[in-house]
């Protein structure tokens, strides 16, 4: 595993410190610093940057030795030789270093150690200079060599002012001091950022800041179109709306159970292609499906006609996909919005599932109102279309696409031949996605719609994800 810079600065609240190796019992130290930690021995250190191999002397046989770094735990229970490889960034910034070690015989000894001391980090802190004449200061700290070079101020998601030189100063406008709640953010040098709020209430906490853990689930693809499922923690960084997410849980998604409603176009133009559709249908639910998973089946004509209530029984999913037979014709939109309202209040990580050869032909719903639909609902859409080779299909693919994308799904176009390939893309994709829970403090209004980006501190990876939701 390499190692991986962050990429939202070096600031104490927010280091990325990535755990490179845990147990190096037989490799060789490959960091260019060492650090050896060792109970009692106080060392004067110069400054520590990049990735160090981290050695932890406890003074106790056979310790189990814990690490923790600035709050963040980075090894659990390591054995002898005690090393680790963290990746510090680039950026000489002040770490305090906590060490626990228990020994066969529950012994238990604790003590920490501080490095690269006086290397302040990136902050930002907003305060009423004259607030009859509305005017705010920020004062900031941040490393000798990536210093502030902005302070910006925010009205939510709008970029009211901003400020390049000290002292930090703004006048802030009449319209946003009247809501309360005041935001800014320092950039530095660098492209770091922090951020800080004033309240009226003078309790921005409880009055004005809501602090709320968010799940999403989130996949990621290389420069290949390959689907990944080993991307480290620290290569994630999340923004809602501009208020950064701090990640508290991470890991593999599918470990946790699924509702997939499948959605078959079974409409007349599939007349000759129907039986293909649903073996391959019926492949990726057998391929996919696991204990506590559940499924749908509805065949998409006229109406959208549902063979399949949600269920855990495959057979029943199977038995609905044989017993399809095209007729009518396609109402895609009207049964995508149904899809929805089934899914809607499943506990479930979640995901629809669209086989067609083309575009609406019956729905009551525009394209507008099931776009609107789809984003706000937070559910992925896979849509694997039938190439007809007519170029009218063109400006359908591009709207199934356009929902793909704005949901976290994606769509791949298929022949006969490859339409198991394609399903198979799509279970992958189920496969490899990650659950992060994070968690955001920032200012938020009942119902507001949140805009959520994932970013990889990485040129080859991609994030793909729900573009949002609505705040309860």
């Amino acid at each position: 595993m390499k190692a991986a810079a962050s990429s939202h600065g070096p600031g104490r609240s927010n280091v990325a410190i990535s755990l490179i190796l845990v147990i190096l019992y037989a490799l060789p130290a490959t960091a260019a610093n060492q650090l050896t930690l060792k109970r009692g021995e106080t060392v004067k250190r110069g400054e520590l940057v990049g990735v160090v191999d981290v050695t932890v002397d406890p003074g106790i046989e056979s310790a189990k030795v814990w690490i923790t770094i600035d709050g963040q735990k980075i090894a659990e229970g390591i054995m002898w030789p005690h090393r680790v490889n963290v990746d510090f960034g680039p950026t000489a910034v002040e770490h305090r270093i906590a060490i626990t070690a228990i020994g066969p015989d529950k012994r238990r000894v604790q003590w920490h150690e501080t490095i690269n001391r006086g290397h302040l980090p990136l902050t930002v802190k907003v305060q009423a200079v004259d607030l009859g004449s509305r005017l705010f200061e920020a004062k900031t700290t941040a490393p000798k060599n990536d210093p502030v070079v902005a302070v910006e101020l925010w009205d939510h998601a709008t970029k009211v002012a901003t400020v390049t030189e000290p002292p930090f100063r703004f006048e802030v406008p009449a319209e946003v001091l009247a809501s309360g709640f005041v935001q800014v953010t320092a950039r530095s040098q660098a492209g770091n950022e922090a951020a800080d709020f004033w309240s009226a209430s003078g309790d921005v906490h409880v009055e004005s800041i809501q602090v709320r853990t968010v799940p999403i689930f989130v996949s990621v693809i290389d420069r290949n179109g390959s689907t990944r499922d080993d991307v480290d923690r620290s290569l994630f960084r999340i923004m809602d709306n501009e208020a950064e997410g701090t990640i508290v849980e991470f890991g593999n998604a599918f470990d946790q159970p699924i509702s997939i409603a499948l959605l078959l176009d079974a409409s007349a133009s599939m007349t000759h292609s129907m039986a293909s559709a649903s073996k391959a249908a019926l492949e990726f639910a057998t391929n996919t499906l696991k204990a506590g998973d559940r499924c749908s089946v509805t065949a998409v004509q006229d109406v959208p006609r549902r063979k399949q209530p949600l269920t855990g029984e495959r057979d029943l999913v199977a038995k609905a996909l044989q017993g399809i037979a095209p007729a009518g014709r396609t109402a895609l939109y009207d049964a995508i919005a149904s899809a929805i309202r089934e899914l809607k209040d499943e506990k479930n990580r979640r995901a629809i599932v669209i086989l067609t050869d083309g575009g609406d032909t019956e729905s009551v719903r525009s394209f507008n109102e099931i776009e609107k639909t789809s984003v706000e609902a937070g559910i992925p859409l896979y849509f694997i279309v039938y190439d007809t080779g007519l170029q009218s299909q063109q400006r359908d693919v591009e709207r199934l696409n356009h929902l793909a994308v704005e949901t976290g799904g994606f769509l791949a176009v298929a022949t006969k031949q490859d339409l198991g390939a394609k399903y198979g893309e799509i279970e992958r994709d189920l496969r490899a996605q990650f659950a992060i829970l994070y968690q955001v403090t920032d200012f938020v209004r009942p119902k507001e719609w949140r805009r959520v980006r994932v970013t990889l501190a990485s040129p080859k990876l991609t994030a793909r994800t729900i573009r949002g939701y609505f705040t309860p």
